[in-house]
């Protein structure tokens, strides 16, 4: 990897930044990072572009030796692409698509062509955050991009799907949010007592599928 960008954060971590659009490039290089305990580096957080890095409690053997690390690797694409393509069901009925009406607005589209949009992208996780288990999902088309609200709602239901600038999430529990919400998915994403306490993994691919009002109420999670 050349023309590395890094910072420091603090005294015990650094932002090695812009590294790639693709997240998989991020994980691959934490990975790689994590076969050199002599870095002692002891954890690390990752977003859609950025890898952070955070020292052991008597910090880093050496920055320098870090970013020549990080300048030696070469991403193997093959990696992280046997994670399983995740299917997330989804109703668009108007009891849940709480802005279905400001996005046919803003969008100059009517609902259908904006789920039909919305259904035939592919996905990325990104990232998680905000709230414990909600995933930022890159690949919305971009002519479903809309601004967040300016005044956050107070309560957005659990399971909701919404959209942000170029990004979609899942509300994955109850919580106050500024993203438009276009429909519902059923699904538990998010469960801290089981053993995988998320439903999806950072760098898997996800596609929605449409399913109608009866069968999100009938719903069974495998």
């Amino acid at each position: 990897m050349a023309h590395i960008q890094w910072r420091y954060l603090g005294e015990n971590a650094i932002e090695i930044s812009d590294i790639s659009s693709n997240v998989n490039v991020q994980i691959g290089l934490k990975d790689y990072l994590k076969g050199f305990p002599e870095l002692r580096i002891a954890s690390f957080m990752i977003t859609d572009k950025n890898l952070t890095l955070v020292s052991e409690k008597h910090g880093f053997m050496s920055v320098s030796n870090i970013i020549d690390r990080v300048t030696s690797y070469r991403h193997d694409m093959n990696v992280t692409a046997s994670l399983p393509l995740s299917i997330i069901p989804i109703c668009y009925d108007e009891v849940f698509a709480l802005d279905y009406r400001i996005l046919e607005r803003f969008c100059k589209l009517d609902y259908e062509e904006i789920i039909t949009l919305h259904l035939n992208a592919e996905y990325t996780v990104a990232m998680f955050g905000f709230m414990p288990g909600f995933p930022y999902l890159k690949g919305l088309p971009l002519s479903l991009a809309i601004p967040r609200w300016k005044s956050p709602r107070k309560v957005i239901p659990k399971g909701s799907v919404a959209i942000a600038n170029e990004m979609c999430g899942i509300y994955p529990n109850q919580s106050p949010g500024g993203w438009h919400i276009i429909g519902r998915t059923p699904m538990t994403l998010f469960d801290p007592l089981k053993g995988n306490i998320t439903s999806l993994k950072l760098g898997q691919r996800v596609k929605f599928q449409q399913i109608s009002k009866r069968d999100f109420d009938g719903f069974t999670p495998n």
